[in-house]
């Protein structure tokens, strides 16, 4: 089994890469959407992050609201620091718990852990590759990600703030994709990427 770790700051475009990937066979374990699983009502995570960030996190219904706890989280840095401490150990094991069932289904799978936070969860120490994806301007990544998440652009600054800086995940990355064009020109570096890594090839800047 292969695995292969995808990572970029906000609006970089590593889960198109993620996509990509996937089209070709690859088998996707995305980390935000285990994150998001472990708050549900009666999941792992739903009364650590409750007694952390307090009752008002949670809607009528008695569930988290997402929304919320994210304003709650990205007030400060200590907050996100409590956060990816009660979270990343959680989603560390549900990855873990995943890789183990495919690769007793599958020995020569292809995997990819599609994860933004994925050097800071220390996910990258599982992988085979490092993926990191860089947009060729900031600014636009931002502003996709503003839009995408419903967030206005000094809060979408602020948040990439509280990631690790662009620079220190290339330097642990084997394979830089430069998201410098279009969504096609994206996708089709993506593929020669992938065709790359089925050669095992190393340190490829696309």
């Amino acid at each position: 089994m292969t695995i292969i770790g995808i990572t970029g700051s906000i609006g970089s475009g590593k889960s198109e890469v993620a996509k990509v990937f996937a089209e070709k066979g690859a088998r996707v374990i995305d980390a935000d959407v285990l994150a998001k699983a472990l708050l549900e009502r009666g999941e792992a995570g739903y009364d650590a992050v409750v007694k952390a960030f307090g009752k008002d996190v949670l809607d009528a219904t008695g569930e988290i609201n997402k929304k919320r706890l994210a304003s709650r989280v990205f007030e400060d840095i200590e907050s996100v620091k409590k956060m990816n401490a009660l979270i990343h150990p959680l989603v560390h094991h549900r990855v873990v718990e995943k890789l183990r069932e495919i690769e007793e289904a599958h020995q020569d799978a292809m995997v990819v852990i599609d994860a933004p936070l994925l050097i800071e969860a220390g996910f990258h120490k599982l992988v085979d590759f490092l993926v990191v994806v860089r947009p060729k301007e900031t600014s636009q990544a931002l502003e996709r990600a503003a839009k995408r998440i419903g967030i206005g652009l000094e809060e979408a600054k602020r948040r990439l703030s509280f990631q690790i800086p662009q620079e220190e995940k290339e330097r642990l990355a084997d394979v830089v994709i430069i998201n410098d064009g279009t969504l096609e020109a994206l996708r089709q570096k993506a593929l020669r990427v992938y065709e790359r890594m089925l050669t095992k090839e190393e340190k490829i800047k696309a």
